[in-house]
């Protein structure tokens, strides 16, 4: 299947009805999210950037979540609710009604810093980048577990496999979505590493700012279906470019690591905060 653009979505941005253009547009996609979504909403209006609009995407809630987002919604922003082909569809159709100049995902588990869109802006403004990322922290039962770094040295592991972009912290360009495509609806888990790839191969530029900080719970699909994000992170490394036994190799390699931590996070989760931290040194339990 062909990779989408905005004219694949052209109908449905035509029934938003017009009016003046944000520099900022945060998307969240959303299904049966009313326990999380209202913290999500918040975050956004909390925000010390003025400029921007919450485009709330939902896939046919029935459990209050159109009620809510009826009701929290501001003037500026705007949704919709009907059904979608998955996450990437709901992405798409986001980026179809958007209307700022740079567009952040935050999905309906994650929150914000206050002055995150601030750090964003002024970050991709000061250095020219096509997106800017930073770092992530994340919950389990409403508290901190580990703060998760971006990894400015991204290029270096890319080909292979996804780097620590924390997607949640990630500001682009819209025109970034003009120029290679929108989400690859081929994929239902890793669907942002597919996009940073083809972006990075088209000579897209990201910037990690270490000050940017945002916050997500454990519980993302990609979190939940880790058997197949790896299996879809491997496909499409495959796809543009990597050999085939390699990444598979790869690809075995981490689920084998995935599989053995689990037992260990699951009974004794100190042991794995100190374990993980050893091997990797952007990940700093809290």
């Amino acid at each position: 299947m062909s990779v989408p653009s905005f004219q694949a979505y052209a109908s449905l941005a035509a029934r938003r009805p017009p009016g003046p253009a944000p520099r900022v547009s945060i998307i969240t996609v959303c299904l049966d999210a009313a326990a999380t979504l209202e913290r999500c909403i918040a975050s956004v209006q909390a925000q010390t950037f003025a400029d921007l609009e919450h485009v709330v995407v939902d896939g046919g809630s029935r459990d209050g979540t159109v009620d809510l987002v009826r009701r929290r919604l501001r003037p500026r922003d705007y949704w919709i609710s009907e059904r979608d082909a998955g996450i990437s569809d709901a992405f798409n159709k986001g980026l179809a009604l958007a209307r700022g100049a740079y567009v952040q995902f935050l999905n309906a588990d994650d929150w914000m810093e206050p002055d995150q869109v601030a750090r964003a802006v002024s970050a991709l403004e000061r250095t020219g980048a096509d997106y800017v990322f930073g770092d992530l922290l994340f919950y389990q039962d409403d508290r901190p577990t580990f703060r998760l770094c971006g990894d400015g040295r991204y290029a270096r592991c890319i080909d292979r496999r996804m780097p620590n972009l924390n997607h949640p912290t990630l500001l682009a360009r819209r025109d970034c979505f003009a120029r290679i495509g929108l989400f690859d609806p081929d994929w239902r888990c890793a669907m942002d590493y597919d996009w940073l790839l083809r972006l990075h191969r088209a000579g897209g530029r990201g910037w990690y700012e270490p000050g940017l900080l945002g916050h997500m719970t454990h519980d993302g699909v990609s979190n939940r279906q880790f058997r197949r994000t790896i299996d879809e992170v491997c496909r499409i490394a495959i796809r543009h470019g990597r050999p085939p036994l390699l990444a598979r190799a790869e690809a075995g390699c981490r689920l084998v690591k995935t599989l053995l931590a689990q037992p260990v996070k699951s009974a004794a989760f100190p042991v794995y905060q100190r374990l993980r931290a050893l091997i990797n040194r952007s990940y700093l339990p809290i």
